[in-house]
């Protein structure tokens, strides 16, 4: 093994044809102009205190988008961590000005237009998740960092061979104040311009010495990933995480002039409700997501009820309960009232509309359309439903 933890014949450097790029920056155009990337990566960090290596399986996709001004791809990274009796998972996704985060039963969401911060300081949020430096356009941002900057002396191999491919080899050192604080190795396949391994070795020598080795492989077919470009498409790959740990409202308070999504419901009655995405309601609908176990869901019902008579015109109210408790539903709900539908099972209904907040109450006119979402319970409910309802043309 050489200094690298790389196998001795990776070292050789054979001059053939045909070269890579004639220099860095040329490998960086090259790397940075990827538009679609899927590989398969293991990424093994070694200490040498150290005996067994921490090893992680990690699935990469990636899809150019070259008008996005905060980062010119979307990308989907999913890994796992296999330990001696548990296998930890996680996923990393960005599209659009929206980035999340999953590991440890935690989803994390950041959305530019919420909160544009996190975006834009620190290098920004979704640029320095687990994993984002191995995309092609990561590599190549921090190639052109290394050899814009003083700190850094970068060599270059248009023409090498390393496991029976024509390669090019970036080699760099970063010495600060007069100590290596880091070795860093890129082999990219010079026929298809994707890397095939990279090796960074930090603080050589050092207590705090560590050294990361990254090795691609690129499977084809069904095997291969593909980026998400929307959050409809992240949770259907994903539905048990957005609904159990989705820790915000942003979707909730974003449907307004949105479908309302479709949904397909049990009754308390043994029957079952279902609504297509785009289908019509036969009048403006009150769609209302209860949590039972929540001290006020009976009041909320009763505001509900009392809003519906209240209202000058026909108005179909749905009761949408979470959990699949009969008795515990009808304990709330009691006797439904003429145009209502009570539903239990409604934790899909409340991931597809994104709420972890109880009540929602959804207005929806005839079209289908969200006009309002109110959040939580308050004693002027009833009061809000009516006016929400009266501003439906």
């Amino acid at each position: 093994m050489s200094a690298w933890g790389m196998p001795a014949d990776m070292e050789t450097v054979v001059e053939i044809s045909p070269e890579g790029p004639a220099s860095v920056r040329g490998l960086i155009d090259r790397l940075a102009g990827v538009e679609k990337f899927s590989a398969d990566v293991v990424y093994t960090v070694s200490l040498p205190s150290v005996d067994d290596d921490v090893v992680y399986d990690v699935e990469l996709a990636s899809v150019s988008v070259p008008g996005d001004t905060l980062l010119p791809v979307d990308y989907l990274i999913k890994w796992k961590l296999p330990r001696k009796e548990t296998t930890s998972t996680g996923f990393l996704a960005y599209f659009d000005g929206h980035h999340y985060r999953y590991r440890d039963n935690r989803l994390q969401e950041y959305h530019y237009d919420w909160d544009s911060i996190p975006f834009l300081t620190g290098g920004g949020v979704h640029r320095q998740g687990q994993f984002v430096d191995l995309l092609p356009q990561s590599i190549a941002a921090e190639l052109g960092r290394m050899i814009d900057s003083d700190e850094y002396t970068v060599g270059y191999e248009p023409s090498s061979v390393a496991d029976g491919h024509n390669v090019s080899v970036v080699t760099v050192k970063q010495i600060v104040k007069g100590f290596v604080g880091r070795n860093y190795k890129l082999i990219v396949d010079n026929a298809t311009g994707l890397p095939l391994r990279i090796e960074n070795e930090y603080n050589p020598s050092q207590i705090s010495e560590q050294t990361v080795s990254v090795r691609y492989s690129y499977p084809s077919g069904d095997a291969t990933l593909q980026a998400v470009t929307t959050e409809d498409e992240l949770m259907a790959m994903y539905p048990e995480v957005f609904e159990k740990f989705r820790e915000n409202n942003y979707r909730i308070e974003n449907m307004r002039g949105l479908p309302m999504p479709g949904f397909s419901l049990p009754t308390l009655t043994g029957e079952r409700y279902t609504r297509a995405k785009g289908e019509a309601f036969r009048a403006p609908a009150v769609i209302a997501i209860i949590d039972p176990a929540v001290a006020t869901s009976g009041a909320t019902v009763e505001a509900l009820r009392k809003a519906r008579d209240m209202m000058p015109r026909d108005t179909e109210l749905i009761l949408a309960f979470m959990g699949s408790n009969t008795d515990l539903a009808e304990s709330v709900a009691g006797s439904p009232g003429l145009g209502e539908h009570d539903l239990i099972s409604a934790k899909s209904l409340a991931r597809d509309c994104g709420t972890s907040v109880f009540p929602t109450v959804l207005i929806v006119e005839p079209s289908g359309i969200v006009t309002n979402v109110m959040l939580g319970f308050n004693n002027s409910i009833a009061e809000d439903v009516i006016q929400s309802v009266s501003l439906i043309p």
